[in-house]
């Protein structure tokens, strides 16, 4: 359990998984044709020329910088609901959610994304929704890692 108490590797484990409901979802999108591309092409695209993007060095370059991304948002996460407390966790999350939408894609990312990938409408909505499903994901197992400390404190 002391390796649960460390909140920098938590909040990383956290936003990993929670990073892992957003790629399920921005897959199945895919997989059902609402996208033309994946999160992990859209992450290499600020490391990569666009001729890169679709061979396999860009998922492995794209996939690196995304998981590395989400175990920071994770940390910061945590760290934000230490500070602010659990009430409204899941309008918290969704709100996180939506503003790394906004600063990740709005700023960082969108010049490059769409230079280099662009998108349709739906394609741009399904990184909407993957976003807020992320926030939501890290709500969840930020609860879940709640619970835990409380249970583990019960039997303590």
């Amino acid at each position: 359990m002391s390796l649960l108490k460390d909140r920098v590797v938590t909040g990383a484990l956290i936003g990993i998984l929670a990073d892992i409901v957003k790629l399920a979802v921005n897959y199945l999108a895919f997989l059902l044709n609402y996208t033309q591309v994946v999160f992990w092409q859209l992450a290499a695209t600020r490391f990569l020329d666009r001729g890169d993007l679709f061979s396999p060095v860009a998922f492995v370059v794209g996939g690196v910088a995304d998981l590395t991304v989400t175990a920071a948002l994770g940390i910061v996460f945590l760290l934000l609901i230490e500070y602010t407390g659990t009430d409204y966790l899941w309008i918290k999350g969704a709100g996180f959610g939506l503003a790394v939408w906004v600063v990740l894609f709005g700023t960082l990312l969108g010049q490059s994304v769409q230079a280099k990938l662009p998108q349709s409408s739906s394609g741009i909505l399904v990184t909407l929704v993957a976003h807020i499903i992320f926030g939501i994901g890290l709500a969840f197992f930020t609860r879940l890692y709640y619970n835990i400390l409380e249970y583990d404190n019960m039997q303590n």
